[in-house]
């Protein structure tokens, strides 16, 4: 007997489960806002209960009246026979939808129908069912919009997204059927047998990987749940369903003999990978689905063997939207590593990125395939499907065009600019830098650093000395802005340029805030943010540039601490050495955005590298645990009066582990910070050996120690 049904899904599924319904024999189909209509028979409804990956409830339309009032609604609803539907002695419940605002509050009209339906009930025989809010027998639905009432079976019992597997939901659950609809809108395959290859780099719970797994293997969704809301109906058919659940078992042991996809997916925590696994293994897809605990930083593509189809494959993700990282600036970062390491490893490759709608644009040079609007619960969001360009080729360092020597425009400060050039760029490509000076005050008259970051130049003016009249010292340093465009070629905009006032005071060049002014730099395979604009922290010292090299050849397996960590730099250094995990402490907050953004740019998860907002003496004062590898980046104490510097480095000497090392900078000579002052068997001052070669003003004022309680061999320059 053909019946009226209702399938509830996600805003912006409608179309897909109308196809899907259909290719599962419903008839007369059609749809609106989070609602598919069709029509079929019971054995229809229990395929859809079953098989259905979009879905989120399945409803038996029972009767449709308008319910102005409350009078109405009940008068209604007791005509339903519900004699036949509820036994006496089962269970029930109600819920209640409504679209419009009805006349009546929701809570009311559950009430007025629940009493509807026991009383009908009690009149013909006598006692009436109980109600359990909680997988009840029967759960009656009513959907009110405005005047207008519908009552319905709900055969589902409770969201069809609960396939069974999932014990735990992560932090951030993904509704399984939104995931199943991602996978399809990606063009993941919908029959078995066809192989590909998947990969989620942020697979969380494994939510993705398993529904691409079922999906594959031709497993319905529903066969791992142990609760419908049919099975303690009185129109259910027992042995129809029984029917139905043995031919489904029948069609996925079939599809274990066919091809097998690749499916793998990575996470940086390793409680999700933990979590995920459980799921797989619930799912009992641990034959086919693979997780490993990897961090964004260094995904890659899953070895394929020759011959298997799908060499170029799917990746699929739902990066974090902001709340877990801390901001939505973080986010951001975030998805440019994901861009870039997408362009780098993923060439042809096609990836569907689940995100908000009002989230960062992807690379324009990506071919965009498709756009489609979603909703994670409540959240608005948007499916990207792209793909990435065939070539993959990796950003090479592009070292900045020297202009020939013109009669015309020829200084000791445009010479010797030319001069220090033609050295140091054979030296900083040969160490591949692509952030190095370029001069360094090097002309008494020419009292600035001229730095290069990539295609921008910095250009700093050190303290006016009073001798020194204004007026000629801003003639001076207009020359040497002009020279530097002129030699380098760069364009104005280019330029960035910290100066002092005729009033002795620093300024900006411009007035743009702090997030605007961020640039990227890259050293090595890392990419940090620097605030070109800034006169003392622009986020990636020079000075410091062994050190961090050190960090990195040290930190593989390493717990890491970073006190004072500015911009975070050093931490990234350890994270790109393989460190197991780091702490970052600074006390300013602007430093610990500046941190979280430039792990995110790298692709490394702030649960693994913890970044905290605290004063340092007060934070190591709290400290139990030990640490193989520490970097204390010491401030001046003449700018921060609440600093005692022997006392902090004894404090950082106190937890750092046997055989562990301590790196000790400052950037000025402090009194009292001699040898017999530190708590430390060993200590061996390195100064000299980390000081970079494109440094030279004011080199003494640098100091480095390292400090272990094993015995040191000499250091050496890295």
């Amino acid at each position: 007997m053909r019946q009226n049904f209702t399938a509830t899904c996600s805003p912006g599924l409608e179309s897909l489960l109308a196809r899907e319904l259909q290719g599962l024999g419903a008839e007369e189909v059609s749809w609106e806002a989070g609602a598919v209509k069709f029509q079929g028979d019971i054995e229809t409804a229990y395929r859809a209960c079953l098989w259905s990956r979009f879905s989120s409830r399945i409803l038996l339309t029972l009767a449709r009246f308008e319910a102005p009032d409350e009078g109405s609604l009940y008068d209604g609803a007791r005509q339903v026979p519900w004699n036949l539907h509820i036994s006496p002695s089962g269970t029930m419940a109600v819920e209640t939808v409504s679209r419009k605002t009805p006349p009546y509050p929701a809570h009311f009209a559950t009430l007025k129908v629940k009493d509807a339906v026991v009383d009908h009930i009690r009149d013909c025989h006598g006692i009436r069912p109980s109600v359990r809010t909680e997988r009840p027998d029967v759960r009656v639905h009513l959907f009110l919009d405005g005047f207008s009432a519908d009552i319905s079976l709900d055969l589902s019992g409770e969201g069809l997204h609960r396939r069974g597997y999932r014990s735990r939901s992560g932090r951030a659950p993904l509704k399984e059927s939104l995931a199943a609809a991602v996978l399809r809108f990606s063009g993941w395959p919908d029959r078995p047998g066809q192989g590909g290859t998947l990969l989620d780099p942020m697979c969380g719970s494994g939510t993705f990987l398993i529904e691409a797994a079922l999906m594959a293997m031709d497993s319905p969704p529903g066969l791992g749940r142990d609760y419908f809301g049919f099975l303690g109906w009185l129109g259910h058919d027992p042995n129809l369903w029984s029917s139905m659940l043995k031919d489904a078992e029948e069609r996925r042991q079939a599809a274990k003999k066919g091809v097998i996809p690749t499916i793998v997916g990575y996470d940086a925590s390793k409680q999700a990978v933990k979590e995920a696994r459980e799921n797989i293994a619930r799912a009992g897809m641990e034959n086919v689905v693979f997780v490993e605990q990897r961090e964004l930083a260094h995904i890659r593509p899953p070895f394929i063997p020759s011959g298997v189809a799908g060499r170029e494959g799917l990746l699929v993700v739902n990066p974090p939207y902001g709340e877990r990282l801390g901001s939505q600036l973080t986010a951001k970062f975030l998805y440019r590593c994901l861009e870039r390491k997408l362009r780098e490893e993923f060439s042809g490759w096609k990836t569907g990125v689940l995100s908000l709608r009002s989230g960062i644009a992807f690379d324009p040079n990506m071919e965009s395939l498709s756009r489609v609007k979603l909703y994670n619960g409540t959240l608005p969001c948007e499916l990207r499907v792209l793909r990435v360009p065939a070539s993959h080729a990796k950003p090479q360092n592009t070292p900045l065009r020297v202009s020939k020597a013109d009669s015309s425009f020829q200084t000791s400060f445009s010479n010797r600019l030319r001069k220090n050039i033609k050295s140091i760029q054979q030296w900083a490509e040969k160490e591949s830098l692509e952030c190095y000076r370029i001069y360094d005050a090097d002309i008494p008259e020419y009292n600035v650093a001229v730095d290069v970051y990539g295609q921008d130049v910095r250009l700093k003016e050190y303290a006016r000395p009073h001798s020194v009249d204004p007026s000629k010292a801003t003639r001076r340093l207009e020359h040497c802005v002009e020279a530097v465009v002129e030699v380098l070629g760069i364009k104005r905009q280019r330029l960035h340029l910290i100066a002092w006032g005729d009033d002795g005071k620093k300024k900006r060049c411009s007035n743009i805030g702090w997030v605007k002014s961020l640039r990227e730099a890259r050293e090595k395979d890392m990419f940090f943010l620097v605030d070109l604009e800034a006169y003392h922290e622009c986020g990636l010292p020079f000075g410091q540039r062994v050190i961090r090299k050190f960090l990195r050849d040290q930190a593989g397996g390493a717990s890491f601490l970073n006190l004072f960590c500015r911009s975070g730099a050093a931490t990234v250094c350890a994270a790109m050495g393989g460190c197991a995990g780091s702490v970052s402490v600074d006390p300013l907050t602007i430093n610990v955005e500046w941190s979280l953004c430039n792990l995110a740019l790298n692709g490394f998860s702030p649960e693994v590298h913890r970044v905290v907002a605290a004063r340092c003496t007060d934070w190591l004062k709290t400290q139990k645990a030990r640490f193989d590898l520490i970097f204390l980046d010491m401030p001046n104490p003449f700018r921060n009066r609440q600093i005692e510097p022997v006392a902090l480095l004894n404090a950082a000497v106190s937890i750092l582990s046997e055989g562990g090392k301590l790196i000790c900078y400052t950037g000025t000579r402090i009194a009292g910070f001699t040898p017999g002052n530190i708590k430390a068997p060993y200590l061996q001052e390195i100064s000299e050996a980390i000081f970079p070669r494109d440094l030279c003003r004011s080199s003494g004022d640098h100091r480095c120690w390292l400090i272990s309680r094993e015995p040191l061999p000499a250091f050496e320059r890295p």
